[in-house]
């Protein structure tokens, strides 16, 4: 799963830098393909949990995106600019939902 969060934030990495939209196509696709083996993962480890709205697959998406964005903000704007905290202040935001939802998915309250 670790491996698959990982080549999420590639993936946005270069979606972000990208003009083609070809490219940014076949990136999608890629992130649909990662986030589904997420779910996979997720189902496979726990499959007694109950149905959720959205999957742990989109959520690490989400944080993967939320983290390039924020990596950029400090590259364009520097580490102390308002847009620059708002970026990592919602990064930190999806971290928390995602850790409500991994702690609800292993106590079975939750379907990844």
């Amino acid at each position: 799963m670790l491996r698959s969060a990982h080549a999420l934030a590639e993936l946005h990495d270069r979606r972000s830098t990208s003009r083609d939209p070809l490219f940014v196509a076949e990136i999608d696709r890629r992130r649909s393909e990662l986030i589904d083996d997420i779910d996979e993962w997720v189902e496979r480890e726990l499959p007694a949990a109950a149905i959720g709205a959205d999957s742990i697959g989109v959520v690490v998406d989400r944080m993967a995106r939320a983290w390039v964005q924020a990596n950029l903000a400090i590259d364009r704007e520097g580490a102390r600019s308002d847009n620059t905290h708002k970026h990592w202040y919602h990064l930190a935001e999806l971290v928390d939902g995602y850790t409500d939802l991994v702690s609800a998915v292993a106590d079975g309250r939750r379907r990844s």
